[in-house]
Order: structure tokens, then sequence, then C-alpha cells
């Protein structure tokens, strides 16, 4: 019997630090998850954030120029509605409720000139490799409203905040995050309602429960071709928007 567990002695300390070691991976620190968000992936974010299928900027701001277009004659009258827009199948889901409110203001002869659009909205996505759940606010000027126009120009802002987590590595980074998008000259087809131009920036900011932060600044180009690039530190990444 003392011969036995002499002889399972060394099975049983290599057994224990395997476990160690097991369990040292799976406890991050807070800053090393942070580590985990490196320029690709903030892009990833930045994805989610724009991108329709996760119920990001363009969704909202695609319904807001079908608002405005159904609301051309309402000069100067203040206008609100409620949108529930939801998905459960594909690789990528969501289920968000959009509060928008609108002002057309027009020229003396009644003629459009531009419309102030604010946006706010609450919900959760899952994409490919990210999911998370935030609040968003919006405050956006179209202009482009005139009938020679043939795209709605975007200029204004677009801030994300709540909490994410990464489902690509062996250990799913999880945080709070906020993302700032800032719009310049965003464009919207009339005839196609797809993006076709535009440029902005990024700030992201990633926060840990222990007060741990850190941010990360892109670029972003939209084409012509309904995607968007966003560069951040050198690192590109185009995606349909």
């Amino acid at each position: 019997m003392k011969s036995n567990l002499k002889n399972s002695l060394p099975y049983l300390i290599a057994l224990l630090a395997v476990v160690l070691v097991s369990n040292s991976a799976c406890r991050k620190d807070p800053e090393e998850v942070l580590e985990l968000l490196s320029n690709s992936e903030a892009a990833e974010i930045v994805e989610t954030a724009l991108a329709s299928k996760t119920a990001g900027f363009t969704m909202p701001a695609i319904d807001a120029a079908q608002i405005i277009e159904a609301y051309l004659n309402n000069c100067n009258v203040p206008g609100d509605t409620t949108l529930s827009k939801s998905k459960a199948g594909g690789a990528a889901t969501y289920n968000y409720t959009f509060n928008m409110d609108w002002l057309i203001t027009c020229s003396g002869a009644n003629i459009p000139q531009s419309a102030a659009v604010n946006i706010s909205a609450n919900g959760a996505f899952t994409s490919l490799h990210w999911s998370g759940s935030d609040a968003t606010s919006g405050n956006l000027k179209y202009t482009g409203l005139d009938l020679q126009s043939t795209a709605y120009i975007i200029n204004g802002s677009y801030n994300l905040e709540g909490d994410i987590t990464g489902t690509l590595r062996k250990v799913d980074p999880s945080f709070d995050c906020v993302t700032e998008l800032d719009l310049v000259d965003l464009t919207i087809s009339k005839e196609s309602l797809k993006v076709t131009g535009g440029t902005g920036t990024v700030h992201i900011t990633g926060a840990t429960a222990n007060g741990t932060t850190k941010t990360l600044d892109g670029t972003l180009t939209f084409n012509n071709d309904g995607t968007a690039t966003v560069k951040v530190n050198g690192y590109e990444h185009t995606f349909q928007l």
C-alpha cells in the first residue's frame, strides 16, 4: 500500500502542476484581458458598431433618410417615432429598439434645407467574433434634401456604450466598451439607399471592472460600393455596411 502511494507520488505532483497551470491560464488579469484588444480586434468592434447586420449605425441612418423623404412637406414641424428591429438567425443577430426624433428646416419658400435627427437605442447583438449589449445615441444633420441632389449628406456623431465579449481566442475578452464615431459628409444614395461615400474618425475605450482602460483611435473611409474601411494604427479592415 505504502509502495503504491510512493510510486504514485510523482504522477500526482505532475497532475497538480497541470491543474495549476490550467487555472492560471483561465484566470486572466484585467490588464491582460485588455491587451487582447489588438488593432485588428478594435477594427472588428468598429464593424459591429457600423454594419447593418449587427444593427449598427448604418441601419438607423438609412431608416432616418427614408423618414425624412416621407416628411419633406412637414416643414419646421417636429416628429418622432420608435422602431423595433430584430433578426434571430444566421451568423449575426440583433434585437434593438430605436427612438428617433427629427426636425426638417425649410426656407421661407418652404423648400427643405436640412434635417436634424436625434437617435437613441438599446439592444443586443451577436456576430462571428463578438457579442454584447449597449445603449446608443446619435446627433445627425442631413442635407441634400433638394430634388436635384442624388444623395443625402450626413454629418454628426454616433456613440455606443455597453459591454462586449469576444469569442475569437482561447480566453474570451470581456469588458465595458465605448465606441465614438464622428462622421463627415457621409452620403446615402436616394436611389439605392446605400452608403456611397464619406469619411470619419473612431475612438474606442475599453475598461475592466477594476478601472483599467485602453484606448484606440482609427479613421473611417466609406466606399462607393456599400463598404467601409477602418484603419487602426496601420491595420486596415474593409467590411460590408
